[in-house]
């Protein structure tokens, strides 16, 4: 018989903005504790959830908008004519980074070869098909993750390899791309829900590492994991005294902590 969290954590169901802001909040006593294992989990929870966040509000403007207009008809066109371009270029960066390799010699070309496999691995550490394989959004988030590496701590290698053009074709595309998909939107709730119980489900993995990394019922143990659970109880009573009082527990902005009003939640 499979075990779920859920079959062992009394936490009622928190709306997204609350989770996010929870997380930072547990993730900013992580880090001055410090608990290594506990902030890179919170941190994991945070970059999910608040693309979780980002994809109520799409469905939000969806539901108020209807039917696709016919410009969004046409950006759903330029969408999938980019698309094929940015896999493309994806693929030829990695390309112009293999030719290089080609009658190197493993003794005399010790550092090419070392640079080469260092910026591939960066960029593409689960290979080029796992990025261009994915839908729209998740390939959005990825290669924006790649331009700010190619424009960040992997720029000199780029530079010094001579694949600054790939890069800024890249980079150019990513850009046209992002505006492309805004423009369109072939959103489902289906996709609401299912990232909305991965963020729920974050919480439970949060709650159960630090049940059992500070696992001793007194001293130090009990301290540290007092002061990390305090945000979860937090927003976990808050929500509870809504439900008491037979109301809905509005949701959060994530950055403020402050209630939305019934018109800014982005429910489903």
């Amino acid at each position: 018989m499979l075990a779920n969290l859920t079959d062992f954590f009394n936490l009622v169901r928190f709306p997204t903005g609350r989770r996010v802001y929870t997380f930072h909040r547990v993730y900013d006593i992580a880090k001055a504790l410090p608990a290594p294992a506990i902030d890179a989990l919170v941190a994991e929870a945070i970059a999910a959830d608040e693309k979780t966040f980002a994809l109520e509000q799409r469905w939000a403007t969806k539901r108020r908008t209807g039917k696709p207009s016919a410009k969004q008809v046409r950006a759903q066109k330029a969408l999938q004519r980019l698309d094929i371009q940015l896999d493309n270029a994806l693929s030829g960066f990695r390309g112009a980074g293999e030719a290089l390799l080609k009658g190197a010699d493993e003794d005399e070309d010790k550092e090419l070869i070392a640079d080469v496999e260092t910026l591939l691995h960066a960029v593409f550490p689960n290979g080029v098909a796992a990025i261009t394989n994915a839908p729209y959004d998740v390939e959005l988030i990825a290669v924006h993750a790649i331009v700010g590496k190619l424009q960040g701590e992997l720029a000199p290698l780029v530079q010094k390899l001579g694949l600054g053009v790939n890069a800024a074709r890249i980079t150019k595309l990513v850009m046209k791309y992002d505006e492309a998909l805004k423009s369109t939107d072939d959103l489902d709730f289906g996709m609401v829900k299912a990232a909305r119980e991965a963020g729920q489900n974050y919480l439970l993995r949060i709650v159960a590492k630090i049940l059992g990394t500070y696992d001793e019922p007194t001293g130090d143990h009990a301290q540290k994991r007092a002061a990390l659970l305090a945000p979860v109880v937090k927003q976990n009573e808050a929500i509870r005294s809504h439900i008491r009082a037979r109301r809905s527990a509005p949701d959060i902005d994530p950055k403020t902590g402050e209630e939305q009003l019934p018109e800014e939640a982005t429910g489903g």
